[in-house]
């Protein structure tokens, strides 16, 4: 058998094939879940973004509190009056 043939073949048996039943309600139950997806989606990716935001603003404080760019005081005092 060709390959054209067998294409034909599968075609024919496709067609001739009884298509399943699809619920009348379908189209509305599909729309809301991908809206209610959409929805739930959204409302993580604020949140997310809400969260990176805090967390920006608590390192922008902590840094400039503490100023980590700073080194260490200096342990040992030079001496005050001559030798």
């Amino acid at each position: 058998m060709t390959p054209r043939r067998e294409e034909d073949q599968v075609r024919r048996l496709l067609a001739e094939a009884a298509h399943p039943p699809v619920p009348a309600d379908l189209l509305p139950r599909a729309t809301a879940r991908g809206l209610r997806r959409r929805r739930r989606r959204r409302v993580l990716r604020r949140t997310l973004w809400t969260l990176a935001a805090a967390l920006l603003v608590a390192f922008l404080v902590w840094a400039t509190v503490t100023q980590p760019w700073l080194g260490p005081p200096a342990d040992i005092a030079p001496p005050v009056g001559g030798v």
